[in-house]
């Protein structure tokens, strides 16, 4: 018997004029993994929400272990077995995990007064069941990304669902962490629990699905079984046009002086995101490249390079700016910066498309489009053609996915030449097509001279890019050898330079 069916699935948003879903069908098997892929706006996100009761079909049926169901709200999926794990933690920061898994259901004594102790052996028994090392006592807000994601399948499993729906899980995990949460996904899976696992990643899918359905424009275009599937046959599924074609990325002319430099920079003070003695330098033509998992300094690097924050120590240089910027004056005219906080600030949310990309390029406008002679939503319908942002000029940025989100950041920094670009996670979320093309430009803003820096949680995003690599642990920094580092998955050094090994 199927965990889940969907039939003639469709969704039509009226206010954006999308139809994101359009006669879907799907199915679950208890015990299996079933990815759900495409490229961003595909429609995978709306169709998770809808079997999770997050969103109301305009047609279709659904049916969970054979009883036809209709969701009013992701209550009604809960109870229905179906749990509901999304790419952003809605888990309250400030609660503990124990607090967070009783939350809507907080066991009483005397039916009055919120009994803890009870809620605390509820939940460590059912993390003992399902094999879960967290400490249930850690308020939220202090866990690491990998273990915040846990924490979200334990509270869903902790409402007795019996199916998963995991939306791009891995989005803001290294690889190490991204390890962990497969080990864990196989054991549920071994358990008899069914997971919906959407993501755009080939390797993934290949490492722990059973079946992949593919959608494409609101529609799913096929489903197969992934035994027999090779990486490049899935990746051109997903993304079709030759994703598996690898260019000649990391060869580049002679570069130039210096555009941007750290000299033994130390900022202390901020627990395990202080830096110690970093020195750094990224000269015009080239792309250097720092990795560091979580709680190593990277985030304070970012604040660092972006003017944000000043050093205590040391010295910043950014192209012929003067030393030590004060907050904010790393900007100016000189760089561009995709932050890896795209939401707090890379975009306006309640403000429309057209005017998050205008908003970052009025200094580059012309005065006939500032006096309005040109319209600039007609600048801003070009620029999200080039970078495939699918919405309306006039709609608010909160309404678009976190891939069309990334895209527009992406579309309003990387249109104009700097001298200086700051790429921080610069391609999260997003599917193979889009990274290449974030790729691609950031390759030809190389190639006209710019000095180009990417931070990342995953060398992935860079090591084929980049001309240096380098590997932040506990706030210092180490060189990767280029001869030695032809890909995350292939470099046993880079995984120990990352956990602090061969230093």
């Amino acid at each position: 018997m199927s965990g889940i069916v969907l039939r003639g699935i469709s969704k039509f948003y009226g206010s954006t004029g999308v139809l994101a879903v359009d006669s879907a069908d799907f199915s679950l098997i208890p015990g299996e993994v079933h990815a759900l892929v495409g490229e961003n706006g595909a429609g995978k996100s709306t169709l998770a929400k809808i079997m999770s009761g997050f969103e109301i079909p305009d047609s279709g049926s659904i049916e969970i272990f054979g009883l036809p169901v209709r969701f009013a709200s992701h209550k009604d999926a809960e109870r229905a077995g179906i749990g509901f794990v999304p790419q952003h933690s809605m888990l309250a920061m400030n609660l503990t995990i124990s607090e967070n898994m009783a939350l809507g259901h907080e066991p009483r004594r005397l039916g009055i007064f919120y009994d803890a102790r009870k809620a605390e052996l509820e939940a460590m028994d059912i993390a003992e069941r399902f094999g879960f090392s967290l400490d249930l006592t850690s308020p939220v807000g202090r866990l690491s990304a990998s273990a915040r994601r846990e924490a979200e399948i334990l509270r869903a499993l902790a409402r007795g669902v019996r199916i998963l729906v995991l939306d791009e899980p891995t989005t803001v995990l290294n690889e190490h962490e991204s390890e962990h949460l497969f080990q864990l996904i196989s054991r549920l899976k071994a358990g008899g629990t069914g997971i919906v696992y959407i993501s755009h990643r080939a390797k993934e899918i290949l490492r722990i699905a059973d079946r992949v359905t593919v959608m494409r424009g609101g529609r799913v275009e096929r489903t197969e079984a992934v035994a027999h599937l090779e990486e490049c046959v899935l990746s051109d599924f997903i993304v079709p046009g030759g994703t598996c074609i690898q260019a000649n990325k990391a060869q580049s002319g002679e570069t130039g002086k210096t555009v941007f430099r750290l000299d033994s920079v130390f900022v202390h003070g901020r627990g395990a995101d202080s830096l110690s003695d970093v020195s750094l330098a990224v000269c015009a033509g080239e792309i250097v490249g720092v990795a560091a998992l979580s709680g190593n300094g990277l985030e304070t690097l970012e604040s660092l390079c972006a003017g944000i924050l000043a050093p205590q120590k040391g010295s910043v240089t950014i192209a012929v700016e003067s030393t030590q910027p004060k907050k904010g004056e790393g900007r100016r005219k000189t760089m561009a910066y995709i932050p890896s906080d795209r939401e707090g600030l890379g975009l306006s949310l309640h403000s429309s498309v057209s005017d998050n990309i205008s908003a970052g390029r009025l200094p580059r406008m012309g005065r006939l489009e500032l006096l309005g002679a040109i319209e600039p939503a007609k600048t801003s319908r070009a620029l999200m053609e080039e970078f495939s942002v699918k919405a309306k000029p006039e709609s608010e940025a909160q309404s678009l996915s976190g891939g069309n989100r990334q895209r527009l950041v992406a579309a309003r920094e990387l249109a104009d030449f700097f001298p200086f670009v700051l790429a921080a996670n610069p391609v999260q979320g997003l599917d193979a097509g889009a990274r290449d093309a974030i790729f691609s430009r950031l390759l030809a803003l190389r190639d006209q001279g710019a000095a180009i820096l990417i931070l990342s949680t995953d060398a992935e995003d860079f090591l084929d890019l980049a001309n240096r690599s380098y590997v932040l642990y506990r706030g210092a920094l180490s060189s990767i050898d280029s001869g030695e580092a032809p890909g995350q998955g292939q470099n046993p050094g880079l995984a120990s330079l990352l956990t602090g090994g061969q230093r």
